[in-house]
């Protein structure tokens, strides 16, 4: 047995005793002190195998079969915990037997097992309150060794900040921990994801090239296996944080394998897909001053299956284009009661204004004041530095310099902010 097999044993023959309400002294006589069942129990001493199938037969437990039964647990826990990272669905069944196996109690490490192996299936189904209230329970009980345990606590509470936009936490764990040495033993598509998600965090951080680094892990990891959707999103990622290199012919090559991908194996040929993937195109043609394709692009993405922030991305490249009739035509058909983000909502109000023309120092100063200072807390700094000038040119032509300087000023904070991250 290895030590982790028998810190188990230790753990299970505690649990069975205080649930059939026995004193150490009660199991113990006989076959060993009452102090060194409590170091057995506590995981503190390894004693032979013999002394625990005695311990464990003076309460009504089979060594061997308890084994036996640990191993189908253990088994089909991964084997969904498989289905969850690839993106599959659970059977009904599944589902039914992964609910019997997690009892919220964390007796032994299968228990933790399963209980991890939930808190990704509730992430999957965008249960991610639910998901963080049971990560935070074990955490308690994570030892941080490179065991299964830990590597999965690891994989899943990143999926967690991601979709808490915590990507700050992400990044100081892994610098401060470094994390990624808990995952080399785990398989290579795992330590692919995980990598694929600190270039995520990175990238949103505005921390390119760190990200570059780690997209460039996550590939090496992953290099000859074949998961193509996963593959898809590594050429997808680095595209786009190529593109916030300014290194945009990379960028298309990277988005064009992706596009070669797609063509190719149908399983992953989803609107959501192509929408995606047709959208990170587009900004790569945006960020180029190539607003005729970019607008294109757009078009095409949003035909796959309406996405709003494809829509607002659309209207802001065909305002750069100084298409008036589409961009008049995108206002009708998606006004302001159908955005709920409230940055999409914030650059439809600043997009209609930009659009009309008719301005007054006051409209544009109402406007600067509700969107700026939020695009700043939620370090939206791409954002700002397209809107800050722009706003700034508007009040110039009113011979509002005052307002214009300050507007100017957003854009150099967060300038600076990024240069800050890209060179930290």
């Amino acid at each position: 047995m290895t030590d982790h097999e028998v810190k188990n044993w230790g753990r299970l023959i505690k649990y069975h005793r205080q649930k059939q309400g026995l004193k150490q002294d009660d199991v113990s006589v006989g076959i060993c002190t009452p102090s060194y069942l409590s170091r057995i129990e506590n995981g503190v001493v390894i004693a032979e195998q013999k002394v625990y199938e005695m311990l464990l037969a003076r309460l009504g437990i089979d060594l061997d079969q308890e084994k036996g039964n640990l191993e189908i647990k253990h088994s089909f826990l991964e084997t969904i915990y498989a289905k969850l990272l690839s993106n599959e669905s659970l059977t009904e069944n599944e589902l039914t037997r992964l609910e019997s196996c997690h009892k919220g109690i964390f007796q032994q490490e299968i228990d933790l097992l399963a209980g991890l192996v939930y808190s990704r299936y509730l992430f999957s189904i965008d249960a991610i309150n639910e998901a963080r209230e049971l990560l935070l329970k074990i955490e308690p009980f994570i030892t941080w060794h490179q065991d299964r345990i830990t590597q999965m606590y690891i994989a899943i509470t990143t999926n967690l900040h991601l979709s808490f936009l915590e990507f700050q936490q992400i990044i100081f764990r892994e610098d401060h921990q470094h994390v990624s040495n808990y995952m080399n033993t785990a398989n290579r598509f795992e330590q692919a994801n995980y990598f694929y998600h600190l270039a995520f965090a990175h990238h949103r951080y505005y921390s390119f090239q760190q990200a570059l680094d780690y997209i460039n892990s996550a590939t090496q990891v992953f290099s000859h296996q074949f998961k193509p959707l996963f593959q898809l999103k590594l050429y997808s990622m680095k595209g786009v944080i190529l593109n916030d290199l300014h290194r945009f012919l990379e960028a298309l090559v990277e988005f064009e394998a992706g596009q070669d991908l797609l063509r190719n194996v149908e399983a992953i040929q989803t609107p959501r897909q192509w929408s995606s993937l047709y959208n990170n195109i587009a900004y790569c043609y945006e960020c180029q001053g190539l607003f005729k394709e970019a607008t294109s692009y757009y078009e095409q993405a949003n035909s796959f299956g309406e996405d709003l922030h494809t829509v607002i991305n659309w209207m802001r490249a065909s305002y750069q284009e100084r298409d008036e009739e589409t961009l008049y035509q995108l206002f009708i058909e998606y006004p302001n009661e159908r955005f709920n983000v409230t940055h999409h909502h914030y650059q439809l109000l600043l997009l209609k204004c930009a659009s009309e023309g008719n301005f007054t120092i006051t409209k544009l100063k109402d406007l600067e004041e509700l969107v700026f200072p939020y695009f700043k807390q939620q370090e939206y700094y791409s954002l700002t530095l397209y809107y800050a000038p722009l706003w700034a040119a508007f009040y110039e032509e009113l011979h509002a310099y005052k307002q214009a300087t300050i507007c100017l000023k957003h854009a150099l904070i967060a300038s600076e902010k990024v240069r800050q991250r890209m060179s930290s």
